[in-house]
C-alpha cells in the first residue's frame, strides 16, 4: 500500500458528498493532519474534558512530527478523506498492534479514527473504514481491535455495525484525565466485498 500514497483509493460521491476522495496519506499531509486533529479530537472524549489536559495531549500526541512518523511506518496504514483539497477525515490502522485483552497471534489496530462533524453519516466513515479493513485483510490478518470512548454511543454503534464487538476497558490519559475506553473487537474475515 505505500507506493500508492498518490493516487485515489476510493471516490465517495453522492448529493451529499460531491468531491470527496479517500487516499493513502503521504508524509505532506502531516502538518494538516495535525491541526485537523486539534480541532476533532476533543469531540470524541469527555465531554467538558479540562482545556489544559487536552492542550497537553494535543502538543504532545497529535503532532505534525508523530503523524509524519505514522505515515511512514511500514507498520502502518495511513487514509484520508479530502474533499476541495482539505482533510475531512481520517484512519489509522496498524497492521501489528498486542493487546492483552485480545488473543491470537498479533492482532491489527484501528489506531486512530476521525472524521469532520459535518460529514457524519454522509458515508465518508463507511468508506475509510473499508479502505482501513480491506488494506489489513490483504495482509491476511484474522483479529482488529480498536478502541473508543465508552460514552461515545455514536462511534460506538458505528464499529458495531462494522462487527466490532466489545470485549474489554481501558484507560485512555488525556493529559492527566484517565478516561474509560471500550475495548472492541472484529473477527475475520476482512474482505472488502463485506461492506458495499
Amino acid at each position: 500500500m505505500r507506493n500508492m500514497a498518490n493516487t485515489v483509493v476510493k471516490e465517495v460521491g453522492s448529493a451529499q458528498t460531491p468531491d470527496i476522495r479517500v487516499r493513502c496519506a503521504i508524509s505532506d499531509d502531516a502538518e494538516e493532519l495535525s491541526a485537523f486533529a486539534a480541532a476533532v479530537f476533543p469531540l470524541g472524549g469527555r465531554p467538558g474534558a479540562d482545556p489544559v489536559d487536552l492542550a497537553h495531549y494535543i502538543a504532545t500526541e497529535l503532532t505534525a512530527e508523530r503523524f509524519r512518523t505514522l505515515i511512514e511506518s511500514p507498520n502502518a496504514v495511513f487514509f484520508v478523506a479530502e474533499t476541495a483539497d482539505h482533510i475531512c477525515g481520517y484512519a489509522l490502522a496498524l497492521r501489528s498492534s498486542p493487546h492483552p485483552q485480545i488473543e491470537g497471534v498479533a492482532p491489527a489496530e484501528v489506531r486512530k479514527f476521525y472524521v469532520a462533524p459535518a460529514h457524519h453519516g454522509r458515508g465518508v466513515a463507511d468508506q475509510l473504514m473499508l479502505q482501513s479493513l480491506a488494506s489489513l485483510a490483504q495482509d491476511r490478518l484474522a483479529v482488529v481491535w480498536l478502541s473508543v470512548y465508552s460514552e461515545n454511543p455514536r462511534a460506538i454503534a458505528f464499529y458495531k455495525r462494522w462487527g466490532f464487538r466489545i470485549v474489554g476497558k481501558q484507560e485512555f490519559l488525556v493529559g492527566a484525565d484517565p478516561q474509560t475506553d471500550f475495548v472492541m473487537r472484529r473477527d475475520p474475515p476482512l474482505a472488502p466485498q463485506e461492506r458495499t
